[in-house]
Parts: structure tokens; sequence; C-alpha cells
């Protein structure tokens, strides 16, 4: 039995297959072959793309943007924001970029500017700057990672909002 999602709306009669391709791709002077998904028609042959495939090729090319720009992949801001301590909604609110930013950082569907993965990575170097962070939004300060202690703010008068 044929999958009616799966039929071919150019001839309306072939089934899609899935494929994947490469696709050589060039960003700033740096080349790469990229994998490309797409389906072909087993009737006519048609080549094309649906929403996951477009979504899934255009994840790769971010990925590959932000390789070359030296930003953290979306796999190493998920990692960074877990070791943290703090879900999406949290780092939203700490680091700024709107409320589903993690999530799209994270599947590579946007890529972070150059300040918000500075600002990432000092957290993460810095415990204090996180505490700082969490205690400009209400958040409160959390102990630090190895649960040693609490994260100490040397100014506390640059915590004043203006």
């Amino acid at each position: 039995m044929s999958d009616p999602m799966n039929i071919c709306p150019i001839c309306g009669e072939g089934q899609l297959l899935p494929q994947v391709g490469k696709n050589a791709v060039e960003y700033k002077e740096h080349r790469a072959e990229l994998d490309l998904h797409y389906s072909v028609c087993d009737t006519c042959g048609s080549e094309q793309t649906d929403a996951t495939q477009l979504r899934v090729n255009k994840r790769a090319m971010i990925a590959f943007k932000k390789q070359v720009d030296g930003l953290l992949s979306g796999t190493e801001v998920r990692a960074l924001r877990e070791q943290l301590k703090i879900n999406q909604a949290e780092a939203a609110r700490i680091f700024g970029g709107g409320p589903v930013a993690f999530s799209k950082y994270e599947s590579d569907d946007v890529a972070q500017s150059e300040a918000m993965d500075k600002l990432l990575r000092l957290a993460a170097a810095m415990p204090p700057a996180l505490g700082f962070l969490r205690h400009r939004v209400g958040l409160g300060v959390e102990k630090d990672h190895d649960g040693s202690g609490v994260y100490k703010v040397q100014n506390p008068e640059v915590m004043s909002h203006d």
C-alpha cells in the first residue's frame, strides 16, 4: 500500500523516495560538501524537497557558517547551557535574545551573534559573571557548578538598574 502523503504532486502517480546527495557550498572563502536532503519521484523523476528536508538542509548550512565564523555550534550552546544548569527560558532571560532564542541557537535554526557567543563563553568561564547576570534579571544567585559556594558579586552597586 502506498503512502498518500508520499505521492508525487507533479505527476500524481509516483512515490517520492528520500535521497541524500552532496552539495558544494562556499562561505567566506571556506568550502565544504554538505549533505543535501531531497526526494525523487520514482515515476516522473522530478526532484523535490519537503519542509522537513529544507529545514535539515538549512540547519546544516547554518552549522557550517557558525563553524567558519568561530561560533559555538548548536550542540556546544546546549552543552554550555546545561553546564550552567539553566533551562532555555532562563538562558533567554539571563542573556537576552528572546523567548525561543536558545531553542533556535541549539538546533542551528539561527546563528547567535558574536556578542552573544562571547557572553555565553564568559559566563561559562567566569561563574561570578553568571551570578551577576542572574541577579540582574531577578533569578537570584545559584550555587556554583561544583556546589562549593555561592557566586559572589564584587560591586553590588553596579547591580542596580539605571
